[in-house]
């Protein structure tokens, strides 16, 4: 008895010893791994890259104003409004008419990636919000791209120019 009882006292310790040593393996590879742990940094938009697109943009069509957007710089973001306009676009995305009305709505996001300054506009009267990209083509003119639902005809890109003297 005492031959066979030596036997099972010592499975048993190296069973737990065998444990053991896993367990600090595996504490020791995650001490090690979390020193190289990844972070995603966002990019960080410099205070030139934002200002190119600070100040007044118009869009027009048949020679009439009809959005404009105005672009401020404030604690580092950019803020501003969005005229309230009321437009008709055909299936293939062309405007058939645009008009320029009494108020604007506030921008409640501004966020600038790989060139394209992300707008996002909330209307005040329904709390919708709408989206567009903009992307600057030269000094003063730019691209506006509406976001539009799957459900509606996207309309085709417009030009803005910004207004002489940021006005």
């Amino acid at each position: 008895m005492n031959l066979l009882g030596k036997s099972d006292r010592l499975r048993k310790t190296r069973a737990q010893v065998s444990v053991l040593a896993t367990l600090a393996l595996l504490l020791a590879t995650c001490l090690v791994v979390s020193g190289f742990s990844i972070q995603v940094a966002q990019s960080s938009n410099t205070n030139a890259d934002l200002q190119q697109f600070v100040g007044t943009w118009h869009a027009q069509f048949k020679g009439k104003t009809f959005l404009t957007i105005n672009l401020q710089r404030q604690q580092g973001k950019l803020t501003g409004s969005v005229s309230h306009v009321d437009l008709q676009v055909d299936k293939n995305g062309e405007l058939t008419s645009a008009e320029e009305h009494e108020g604007s709505d506030p921008i409640v996001e501004a966020r600038l990636a790989n060139g394209t300054l992300h707008i996002t506009t909330q209307e005040q009267t329904s709390q919708d919000t709408i989206q567009c990209d903009m992307k600057l083509t030269g000094t003063d003119q730019a691209e506006l791209r509406v976001l539009a639902p799957p459900d509606v005809p996207a309309p085709k890109p417009w030009k803005l120019e910004r207004a002489k003297g940021g006005q």
